[in-house]
C-alpha cells in the first residue's frame, strides 16, 4: 500500500526579542508596559505586521490534516490526493512569500510608527528591530515529498506501537472536540455543527484507503449530511451538535456506521476490544473496501431526525 508524505519546514518571526528585565527596568521614567510582549521580551515590530505568518502556520497545519494524517514528522496522505494538498501548499506559500515582501518594503515605516508609540524606547526598537536581510533569511516556507509503502516490514513493526487508525480517530475527535469547546455565536453562519462534520467526513474518505471503519463513518455522515441540508429545521442544529460529541469518544468514531448508529451510540466497542482499549488500541485494522459500498437502508435518520 503506498502513500506519500509531506515533510515541510516553516521559519518566521514574532516581532518581539528576548531582552533582560533588569535592563529594562534600569532605566528610569520609561512605561515598560508600552513594549512588554510577555514576561521578558518586548514587542519589537506590531503583532499586526507579522499576524500573517501565524496565519500560515495554522493553515499549513489544517491543509495537511483535512486530508492527512501525521506520520513520523511528516503528514502522510494517499496518491490520489497528493496533488491537491501541494497545490493548496503552494497557494499558502506564495502568501507567505508575498506577506514577507511586504514586511521588507514597510520595515522602516512599520518601525517609525512603533517609535511613535513608545518613544522612550526608540533605542532598544532600533537597535532590535530586524533588518531586510534578516527577514528574507528569517521567512521561509517549504517541503519535501517521499513516497511511502506501508506494507514494508520496518514500517509495519514501527506502527504496531503507534497505529494509524488509532491516531487518526484521535485527530477526528479533535475537531470535534475543538467545534464544541468554541464559545456560542463564534463562527461562520449557517447550520451549526454542520461545517465540522463536514470537516470529518472529508478526511474519513480522503484516509479510508488506510482502514474500511473511516469508509463507514463517511456514508454515516453522508447520510446525515445530506438529510440535515434537506431539512434545515430548529432541530437540525441540535442533532448535528449530538452527533458531533458522539464523535468526540475516539473509539467512537471507529464504530460509527450508517447501519447501527443507535448500537454504536450504546457501545462504542465491544467488550472483546474491551482489553486492548485499556491499552489505547482501537482494534485491528480493518481493509478497507476495494469497491464503494452500494447506498444501504439507513437508520441514521430514525435516530437523527
Amino acid at each position: 500500500m503506498n502513500a506519500i508524505v509531506f515533510m515541510h519546514e516553516f521559519k518566521s518571526i514574532s516581532g518581539s526579542r528576548a531582552l533582560p528585565r533588569d535592563l529594562i527596568e534600569s532605566r528610569d521614567g520609561r512605561d515598560l508596559d508600552k513594549v512588554l510582549a510577555s514576561s521578558g521580551t518586548i514587542q519589537i515590530l506590531p503583532k499586526d505586521a507579522v499576524k500573517a505568518f501565524g496565519t500560515a502556520r495554522k493553515a499549513i497545519e489544517t491543509t495537511l490534516l483535512a486530508k492527512g494524517t501525521r506520520f513520523f514528522g511528516g503528514f502522510l496522505v494517499s496518491q490520489e490526493n497528493a496533488t491537491e494538498v501541494q497545490q493548496s501548499l503552494e497557494k499558502i506559500r506564495d502568501l507567505v512569500v508575498a506577506a514577507k515582501n511586504r514586511l521588507a518594503e514597510d520595515l522602516e515605516k512599520i518601525i517609525d510608527d512603533r517609535v511613535k508609540e513608545a518613544p522612550e524606547w526608540e533605542d532598544v526598537i532600533r537597535q532590535s528591530a530586524p533588518s531586510r536581510e534578516d527577514i528574507e533569511s528569517s521567512i521561509h516556507f517549504g517541503w519535501v515529498k517521499t513516497p511511502v509503502n506501508l506494507a514494508d516490514p520496518e514500517i509495519v513493526q514501527e506502527l504496531k506501537g503507534n497505529p494509524l487508525h488509532i491516531k487518526i480517530a484521535k485527530e477526528i475527535a479533535q475537531i470535534a472536540t475543538t467545534w464544541l469547546g468554541r464559545p456560542q455565536g463564534t463562527g461562520k453562519r449557517g447550520i451549526p455543527g454542520l461545517a465540522p462534520l463536514q470537516q470529518i467526513q472529508t478526511k474519513a474518505r480522503a484516509l479510508s484507503f488506510l482502514d474500511g471503519r473511516f469508509a463507514n463513518l463517511d456514508e454515516a455522515l453522508k447520510a446525515v449530511i445530506e438529510s440535515a441540508k434537506t431539512r434545515k429545521d430548529s432541530a437540525t442544529g441540535i442533532t448535528l451538535t449530538g452527533v458531533l460529541k458522539v464523535l468526540t469518544d475516539p473509539k467512537a468514531v471507529l464504530t460509527f456506521e450508517e447501519t447501527d448508529v443507535v448500537e454504536s451510540l450504546d457501545t462504542a466497542v465491544s467488550a472483546e476490544e474491551a482489553e486492548c482499549l485499556d491499552d489505547d488500541d482501537f482494534g485491528d485494522a480493518v481493509p478497507a473496501p476495494s469497491v464503494p459500498a452500494q447506498p444501504k437502508t439507513s437508520r441514521v435518520l430514525d435516530w437523527a431526525f
